[in-house]
């Protein structure tokens, strides 16, 4: 019983790199299942894909819908596999990388282990767009600080997973918010999320990348902003109760000062004030009610984490692994 792999490849517009991509993951990981998910492209995609996959074991699928997060989504619910490795189908990601991070994946048998362009230094000298550094390391900053566990690239396209960990993706977003979300759905199941700088190639010519700077990070912030209040209700709500009361406070103060000097409660503030305050008691008590219902919850999700990957551990166990 030997290990089952699945190389999961989204492409879109990527006809000079795509075959070049799974013959080199193909070479590195012959027993792997090569999975290409042509994300509605324009231009000889899925031919190119089409001459370098086996037709017995490889798929060619179709994502009509735009957006990675969509054509990761129905890459991994494809084919069962033990480990996944998703990477991006541009040449950028060595093969060779991939199989040091899934060595130290079953070395470690970790739930993730992500492929860190960052910290060596090898994003940076890769790439040609400026707003595209300072953006992964703005948004890097900010989603490890929502999420609780600092990381130190968020946005990497090479990810080493485990089988029980992709049993818990329950993938909701459509485009490069993928990332953020995987990142975020670790964070709240306490996996093991371990990062390893890798070698990143630049990408070839005619290759583009595909993420708006601007817009996209909008978009990535805005998903990790609203996926923090959803599994962290107490803490977003918490802050805007404690703003809430503190402006309550200043208005309450003003109303008193004015009847204690002048004999006359200033009226506008008096509502003002008692309206902050009902304000952030409704925000205290939802958040409470909420952080009650998503403890239990969550301690649902962790338990079944656990059991599939107590389940996993004897698989690779029984292979020697």
């Amino acid at each position: 019983m030997a290990l089952e792999l699945c190389v999961v490849i989204p492409a879109f517009n990527e006809e000079q790199a795509i075959a070049g991509t799974i013959r080199e993951y193909k070479e590195e990981f012959p027993t792997a299942c090569i999975v290409v998910i042509d994300n509605n492209s324009t231009d000889s995609t899925s031919a190119a894909a089409r001459t370098a996959l086996n037709p017995l074991t490889d798929y060619l699928l179709f994502e009509r819908r735009q957006g990675k997060g969509l054509a990761i989504k129905r890459g991994l619910s494809r084919r069962s596999a033990d480990v996944y490795i998703m990477t991006d189908g541009d040449l950028t990601y060595p093969a060779k990388e991939a199989h040091r991070l899934l060595d130290k994946l079953l070395e470690l048998r970790a739930d993730m282990i992500v492929g860190d362009r960052v910290s060596g230094g090898a994003y940076d000298a890769q790439n040609i767009r400026i707003g595209h550094s300072l953006g992964n390391r703005l948004l890097t900053f900010v989603i490890s600080g929502l999420s609780g566990q600092r990381y130190n690239d968020v946005l990497s396209g090479l990810r080493i997973m485990s089988r029980p960990f992709v049993s818990m993706l329950d993938i909701r977003s459509a485009g490069f918010q993928l990332e953020t979300e995987v990142n975020v759905i670790a964070a709240q199941l306490r996996a093991d999320v371990v990062e390893i700088p890798i070698e990143y190639r630049q990408r070839g010519e005619g290759s583009e990348s595909k993420i708006n700077t601007i817009r996209d990070g909008f978009r990535i912030l805005y998903f990790a902003v609203t996926n923090w209040i959803a599994f962290a209700p107490m803490q977003a709500l918490g802050i805007f109760a404690l703003v809430a009361f503190i402006v309550a406070a200043g208005l309450g103060f003003r109303v008193i000062a004015g009847f204690l000097n002048y004999g006359f409660p200033y009226t506008t503030s008096a509502v003002a004030a008692i309206a902050a305050g009902i304000a952030g008691l409704l925000a205290l008590s939802t958040g409470i009610s909420l952080r009650i219902l998503g403890r239990n919850d969550r301690r649902r999700d962790i338990a079944q984490f656990l059991e599939a990957k107590r389940n996993w551990n004897v698989r690779l166990d029984e292979q020697n692994l």
